[in-house]
């Protein structure tokens, strides 16, 4: 699974940027994600931006304080070349719907059709594209949105709702209550395949009455079989049963917050995490550099056990 994070958008962006035309006058972009990508590019050559729908209603261009280049346009209609962005195609149902409202709004300007990720046999419906990104893919801002959820394995804790607090992690009353009220942070809008939490088995009529009053779906729901949290503090394998669980199952991206945990899942299991903490993907191929980072970082607490991994690869 192609799995393109926040950074590597910025980076793709930034390398490819000199590819668009510079007599550019006015960026569109085709929501949603492509509105996200397109503001990016506006932002960095510094020209007005609107959204497809905008465009075609000729609403007015606002900038805010931004500093306006020479010959920055004041309405839609003055432009002269327009780019029309969308972060990536793949069946093209967006790009043709958007092409289709700019005929019929009757705009005479020349207009480029630009997708930053493209597949080999779509090609020719853009006039620029920036890289060539196989299927199956995912990217780190919709990726709570996306069929591929059913094939990864995510987190609950940090991840769909906020961690516990050290008050309220005493396994008893408070921790209860933590379970059952916990804030979301991101809720999936397509089917889990897995969730794997090391939250302990007993709590699983808790966790599971939080997932189905905010709407989430899954497939399987993993607990950590321990008899209770001062065990599975001791044992200190949470990294370790996640990263078995998902070896075991047809998931090709494990979701996790904790950063040590992450790396641990990756080094167990032997296939990618993302982990949202620091909005990095850990391949088993850059494994090293991960496990070299947290065997000197003083914070981490699992220092021994990460120099024993570290002496495996």
């Amino acid at each position: 699974m192609n799995f393109i994070t926040m950074e590597q958008l910025n980076r793709c962006i930034y390398e490819n940027i000199n590819k668009i035309p510079q007599d550019i006058d006015l960026v569109v972009g085709i929501p949603r994600s492509g509105s996200f990508v397109a503001n990016m590019l506006a932002l960095y050559r510094n020209l007005p931006y609107t959204s497809i729908d905008g465009y075609v209603e000729k609403r007015k261009l606002r900038a805010g304080n931004t500093r306006k280049c020479a010959g920055w346009i004041q309405r839609v209609e003055q432009a002269k070349k327009v780019l029309v962005v969308d972060d990536s195609i793949s069946s093209g149902r967006a790009l043709k719907e958007a092409k289709r409202l700019i005929k019929e709004s009757g705009m005479k300007a020349e207009h480029l059709y630009l997708a930053v990720y493209a597949l080999e046999n779509n090609l020719h419906l853009v006039d620029l594209y920036f890289e060539v990104c196989h299927m199956p893919r995912v990217f780190e801002w919709n990726y709570m949105h996306s069929w591929v959820l059913e094939y990864c394995c995510v987190d609950i804790d940090g991840v769909l709702c906020e961690d516990p607090s050290f008050l309220d992690n005493d396994d008893g009353k408070r921790y209860r209550r933590f379970l059952l009220n916990a804030k979301p942070k991101m809720l999936p809008t397509k089917k889990v395949g897995y969730i794997v939490t090391a939250r302990l088995e007993k709590y699983r009529e808790e966790t599971e009455t939080w997932l189905r009053r905010h709407g989430v779906l899954y497939g399987h729901l993993v607990m950590l079989d321990a008899a209770s949290g001062k065990e599975r503090r001791r044992q200190g394998s949470h990294g370790a049963f996640k990263g078995s669980v998902f070896q075991r199952t047809n998931c090709s991206l494990f979701i996790e917050s904790s950063y040590e945990q992450a790396v641990e899942i990756c080094k167990v299991a032997g296939k990618q995490v993302f982990c949202t903490d620091r909005n990095v993907l850990i391949t088993p191929q850059g494994i090293g550099k991960h496990l070299k980072i947290l065997a000197n970082d003083w914070r981490f607490t699992s220092r021994r056990v990460v120099k024993k991994l570290l002496k495996k690869i």
